[in-house]
C-alpha cells in the first residue's frame, strides 16, 4: 500500500490543546450552555505559542475538545443521531461565537483549528458506543463517539489542557460522570489543567439526553455510509457534516465503509475567489486529516493505517481509500474519498450505500438521489439531516458590538467568505 501523510499543509502547526467538557442534558438553552463552558472556551480558544517556538500569526493552533456524553439506553446510532447533532451543533456554534466575540479566527492562520469528539462511558456500557464483547482494538476505531478509556490509552500528546471550572457550575448542571472521566485521564497523563478538579459526584444524576429524546423507532444499524460535498477550506461548518457522517456508520464485528465524495476541481471554475480555491489533493487530505483525528484513537495509528490509490476511467474513478485495521479487530473501517464529477457521486453507482448525510441546505439533493434509486430499482437511503449552523440572537451581554459578532461568525462557517478573505491579502502582499 501507499502509505503518505494524509496532511500536507503550508500552514506550519501551532500548539497542541485539549479540553475536557461535561455534556449537559439536552434539550438546554443556549444561554445556560454559554454560562456553563464560556471561560473554558474563552481560555483554550486563545492561540497558544507552539513549544518549538512557532510564530503564533503564521500557524494554526489545534483545540481538541473533548465532550463527555451518556448515550443513555440507545442500542444503535441512529436513534442517538439527532440528540448527538444537536449537542454538536450546538458546541460548534458556541465555539463560533465565542471565537468571534474575543476576535480569534478559525481554520486559517494565526488562528485555531478546533476539532470536537465525544467519550462515552466505560465501554460497552452503552450500546450506541458498541457491545461489550468488542476488543479494546475494535474500540480504537470507535470515533466519534469512544471510551474513556480507549482515548486515555491512546496517549495523544498535548501541550496544554483545559476544563470547566466547576465553582462556575450549578450542582445540577454537572454531568454525573466527570469525577470518572477526570480519573480515567488523569491516570495516563497525570497533569495539571486549567480548572479545577472536581472533588465528589454531583448529587443530582443527570444523563446527556433524556430517553424521550431518542428515536425509538430508528434503530437500524448502518455500516455503508456517504457524505458529499466541496470541503474547501474546511471549516466548522464542514467538520460537523463529517463528524456526523463518522458518526452514524455503527461500530461492530461487521466491516464498515464511509464514502466522502469531494467535488472535482473543474466543478468548481465558477467559484467565487477561484484564485485561492484549494486542489482536490488538498481537500482530500485535509478532509481525511480531520476525519481521522475524530475517528481513530490508537497510540501508533501510521501501524493500523493503509492508503490505496485507485486512478480508474469514467465518474468516481479516482479514489484514495484509508482503511485502518488495529490487531484483533473483528472489522475494519475503510473511508473512500472519491472524486465526484455530479451531485450524485457513488450513491447511485453503489447499492450497497444505505444512509446519506446532509445539511438542512441540501435537502434536495437528497431527494434527488432516492429519487434516482428508485427509478434504478434500488433501495432509498436513510437521510440523516445536521443543523445549520446560526448566530441567531446574539445580546448585549455576549458582546460589545452584538452586529459584528454575527458578522464575524459567518464568516466562519463560509468557505467563500474565507476564500475572499486569503484573495485580499494576497493582493495586499503584491501591494506591499
Amino acid at each position: 500500500m501507499d502509505q503518505v501523510n494524509l496532511l500536507q499543509s503550508s500552514q506550519p502547526a501551532g500548539s497542541k490543546a485539549l479540553l475536557f467538557l461535561p455534556a449537559l442534558q439536552l434539550p438546554i438553552p443556549r444561554d445556560v450552555l454559554r454560562a456553563a463552558y464560556r471561560d473554558a472556551l474563552e481560555a483554550a480558544l486563545r492561540p497558544q505559542q507552539s513549544q518549538s517556538g512557532t510564530d503564533v500569526k503564521s500557524s494554526i493552533s489545534r483545540l481538541d475538545i473533548a465532550l463527555l456524553f451518556d448515550g443513555g439506553s440507545a442500542s444503535s446510532r441512529s436513534e442517538l443521531f439527532p440528540a448527538f447533532q444537536t449537542l454538536l451543533a450546538e458546541l460548534y456554534t458556541l465555539i463560533c461565537i465565542t471565537a468571534a466575540s474575543i476576535g480569534v479566527d478559525l481554520d486559517v492562520a494565526g488562528g485555531v483549528d478546533v476539532r470536537a469528539f465525544a467519550l462515552d462511558a466505560p465501554y460497552g456500557a452503552s450500546g450506541a458506543g458498541g457491545t461489550s464483547e468488542e476488543s479494546e482494538a475494535d474500540a480504537a476505531s470507535s470515533g466519534p463517539l469512544s471510551a474513556i478509556a480507549t482515548f486515555a490509552a491512546s496517549k495523544t500528546p498535548y501541550d496544554r489542557y483545559f476544563c470547566c471550572r466547576l465553582t462556575d457550575m450549578d450542582n445540577d448542571l454537572r454531568d454525573r460522570g466527570f469525577k470518572r472521566y477526570w480519573k480515567a485521564i488523569d491516570d495516563i497523563y497525570g497533569f495539571n489543567v486549567v480548572g479545577q478538579q472536581p472533588r465528589h459526584e454531583p448529587e443530582a444524576v443527570r444523563k446527556t439526553i433524556s430517553d424521550k429524546a431518542l428515536t425509538k423507532q430508528n434503530s437500524r444499524k448502518h455500516t455503508r455510509v456517504a457524505v458529499g460535498g466541496t470541503f474547501d477550506h474546511l471549516h466548522i461548518g464542514h467538520k460537523l457534516l463529517l463528524t456526523a457522517t463518522i458518526f452514524i456508520a455503527q461500530p461492530g464485528s461487521e466491516d464498515r465503509e464511509i464514502t466522502v465524495g469531494i467535488t472535482g476541481d473543474e466543478l468548481l471554475v465558477n467559484k467565487k475567489h477561484a484564485s485561492v480555491l484549494e486542489s482536490w489533493d488538498i481537500r482530500q487530505q485535509r478532509s481525511a486529516d480531520f476525519v481521522e483525528s475524530i475517528l481513530i484513537f490508537h497510540h501508533d495509528i501510521p501501524s493500523i493505517r493503509h492508503i490505496e490509490h485507485v486512478d480508474n476511467p469514467g465518474p468516481n474513478g479516482k479514489i484514495v481509500k484509508v482503511t485502518y485495521s488495529p490487531p484483533g479487530t473483528s472489522g475494519k473501517v475503510t473511508i473512500n474519498y472519491v472524486r465526484i464529477a455530479d451531485p450524485f457521486g457513488p450513491t447511485i453507482t453503489d447499492e450497497s450505500i444505505s444512509a446519506l448525510i446532509i445539511s438542512a441546505e441540501t435537502r434536495a439533493g437528497g431527494k434527488a438521489v432516492n429519487d434516482r434509486r428508485t427509478e434504478k430499482g434500488w433501495a432509498p437511503l436513510e437521510v440523516f439531516e445536521v443543523d445549520v449552523l446560526d448566530a441567531g440572537s446574539v445580546d448585549e451581554t455576549q458582546a460589545q458590538d452584538p452586529t459584528a459578532v454575527k458578522t464575524s461568525f459567518e464568516s466562519k462557517i463560509s468557505s467563500t467568505e474565507i476564500r475572499r478573505r486569503l484573495a485580499a491579502d494576497q493582493a495586499k502582499a503584491k501591494l506591499s
